[in-house]
Order: C-alpha cells, then structure tokens, then sequence
C-alpha cells in the first residue's frame, strides 16, 4: 500500500517552479516591479506580491487589505469569521501593523489553476473586505 501510495503522488505530483509560476501569473495579471524572488503585480486594481523560494519549496501570494489602526474590533472578528467559512483558500492576515489577503502553499506541487485561482482569492479578498469578507462565490459551513 505504501509504495502504492509514493508511486501515484510521484506520478501526478506537479513540477511548479519560480519561472512557471511567474509567467503563469503573468498572464493575468501586470508585472509592476521585480526584484529577485519578490515579484510585485498589478490585477485590476489591486497590488498582489509574489514571494516565492524554490529551496523551501512554499510560495505566498499576498496583497495589503487596510492598515490594522483603521479597523474597527468588529472589523477584526468578521476577518476572523471569514477565515474560517467565506476566505477558501486565501486567509485575511495581520502583519507589520496591515491586514493582507493571503495565499500560502507549496510550491512544486502548485498547478497552474491552482495559482489562477489563488491570484482570484487574494484580489477578491482585497475588494470585498467591509461587504462580504469572501474570496469566492463559495461559502463553505458557518453562517
């Protein structure tokens, strides 16, 4: 059974790299700025970073939602409600005083829908932070 099990993870395990990565975002979204392994994008309005580190083999998209001095503490329970039911696969986080929209995953075993749709997440994060709190047009359990 095991060896079944590592040779079918081996067999469709994905191959993402930094080059694929980046060239797949690319095709959404507008590269603004690059600077080694940090890649800042244009989608829509919205500014999404791209950090990515092949040795560690993770990835995050990120993109900044509001400053944390500005929201309200029912602001941060309804992130918190979100995260668990309306943000799917991009989470609403607090880091150096901003509340972003991320996406965190491993890098090789990402496909190219997978990133298409995590770019989606992390933007729709963004823009419907103070409506809705979701990242797609799926709830999934709570309220």
């Amino acid at each position: 059974m095991t060896a079944f099990y590592i040779t079918s993870n081996l067999m469709f395990s994905q191959k993402m790299d930094f080059k694929t990565l980046k060239l797949t975002i690319a095709q959404k979204a507008v590269i603004v700025k690059e600077d080694d392994n940090v890649i800042e994008y244009q989608l829509d309005k919205v500014r999404i970073y791209l950090i990515a580190d092949e040795n560690a083999n993770r990835m995050r998209l990120m993109a900044g939602v509001i400053e944390e001095s500005k929201m309200s503490k029912e602001d941060l329970v309804k992130v918190l409600e979100a995260n668990y039911d309306k943000a799917l696969d991009a989470k609403y986080a607090l880091s150096n005083e901003v509340l972003w929209s991320v996406f965190t995953h491993p890098l090789r075993e990402l496909s190219p829908e997978q990133v298409v749709d995590a770019l989606n997440q992390v933007r729709n994060l963004v823009n419907n932070y103070g409506t809705t709190y979701t990242s797609t047009d799926l709830v999934f359990g709570g309220n």
